[in-house]
């Protein structure tokens, strides 16, 4: 499986609506739409939720999920951190959708707005996405504090607030996530050892991200599969031996340190 980098992702999500076409606003309800069905297949379809969105395109997926799982007759709060400028355009778009619904929606602009997360709330994730390239600061870092400090489970959308995709994360106050749903392939930050905490299980989603790109786009890593594995696999015959396939060199460790040579 390939693995991109978080510029390269943001370039597939631009070709696909080029090329097949869609528009931007249109796939971020499939992103919503895929998060939703997870949720309803993993055992979370009679739970109330709140979701915690920034205002670019994770929170806009937040938003999008938030009016499904109200449309279908949850509880849902929304917590937006309220920082100045109005969003991306897609978020708009999503927010203006939800004040249709029956979901409450909060913006809080300083630390001392959060309020405690509800005993029988699962929390939504949404305050950034893989597009993160810096350190969360003020507000962002204060809510991420905020609901780690919780006993909720928490929901991730795309990757943990706060966790960058391929660049370090140290230093950063990021989401211990009880899942992470993440889109179309695994990202770099989620094969580094010192970000299994922050992840929790992950699931990848596909969102219907155009195939066509993978053809032409050099990944900046590969992640060995099942997939690629077989592609390796040569079927055994019943009267196969051990010359049948070809023969191997093993230069391995000295007399009692042969465990490389165990393995290989």
């Amino acid at each position: 499986m390939q693995i991109y980098s978080a510029a390269q992702i943001h370039e597939w999500d631009d070709f696909t609506i080029k090329n097949e076409p869609v528009s931007s606003v249109d796939l971020m309800e499939r992103a919503a739409a895929a998060c939703y069905t997870w949720l309803s297949k993993n055992g979370y379809d009679n739970r109330a939720f709140s979701v915690y969105c920034g205002k670019g395109n994770n929170g806009g997926d937040g938003l999008a999920l938030a009016r499904m799982l109200a449309l279908s007759g949850h509880d849902v709060e929304v917590c937006i951190a309220e920082f100045g400028h109005k969003g991306t355009s897609d978020f708009q778009a999503n927010l203006e959708r939800l004040h249709n619904t029956t979901a409450i929606i909060r913006f809080v602009s300083e630390q001392g707005q959060l309020r405690q997360v509800p005993d029988n709330h699962l929390v939504i994730d949404a305050i950034f996405g893989s597009g993160l390239n810096r350190r969360p600061e003020g507000l962002n870092q204060q809510m991420i504090a905020h609901l780690n400090k919780s006993q909720a489970t928490i929901i991730s959308i795309d990757v943990p607030s706060g966790m960058s995709a391929d660049q370090s994360s140290a230093g950063h106050t990021i989401i211990n996530a009880t899942h992470t749903l993440s889109f179309q392939q695994h990202k770099l930050a989620f094969l580094v050892p010192e970000n299994e905490a922050y992840c929790g299980s992950i699931h990848i989603l596909d969102i219907g991200l155009h195939k066509s790109f993978i053809k032409q786009t050099q990944s900046i890593a590969w992640l060995t599969d099942a997939s690629m594995a077989a592609g390796y696999y040569r079927p055994r015959k019943n009267f196969g031996h051990k010359g049948t396939y070809g023969h191997s060199l093993i230069v391995a460790g000295s007399r009692g340190k042969i465990g490389a040579a165990v393995l290989a």
